[in-house]
C-alpha cells in the first residue's frame, strides 16, 4: 500500500497556529457546556482535495439525546461561522460529533 501525503496550502497569511487560535475561541465558548467533553481538530484536505479543518466534538459518555445534540450542532454551526471564520483563511470546515 502506498500512502500519499497531500500538502495543505492555506491562505497566504494563515498558519496552523492561526487555525488553532481560531479553534480555541470555539473551545472557550463551550468550555462549561456539559454536552461537550473536548474539541479536537486537524487540518487536511476534504473529498475534493480542498484545504479543510476537521473539528471533532467529543461528547460525554452519558448518552446525549437527539434533541440536545441537534441544538448543540446548530449552535456550534453558528459559532463556527461567527468565531472561527475558516472561510476567511481559505478552509472548508467540517464538524463531527463523536461519543
Amino acid at each position: 500500500m502506498v500512502k500519499v501525503s497531500h500538502a495543505v496550502i492555506l491562505n497566504e497569511w494563515a498558519t496552523g497556529q492561526e487555525v488553532s487560535n481560531r479553534i480555541d475561541r470555539l473551545r472557550e465558548r463551550y468550555a462549561d457546556n456539559p454536552l461537550v467533553k473536548r474539541i479536537d481538530h486537524h487540518i487536511g484536505v476534504d473529498w475534493s482535495d480542498d484545504p479543510a479543518v476537521f473539528i471533532n466534538v467529543v461528547l460525554p459518555g452519558n448518552g446525549t439525546g437527539a434533541p440536545e445534540l441537534e441544538r448543540l450542532a446548530e449552535h456550534m454551526r453558528v459559532d463556527l461561522l461567527r468565531l472561527v471564520r475558516t472561510d476567511e483563511i481559505g478552509l472548508h470546515s467540517y464538524l463531527n460529533f463523536v461519543g
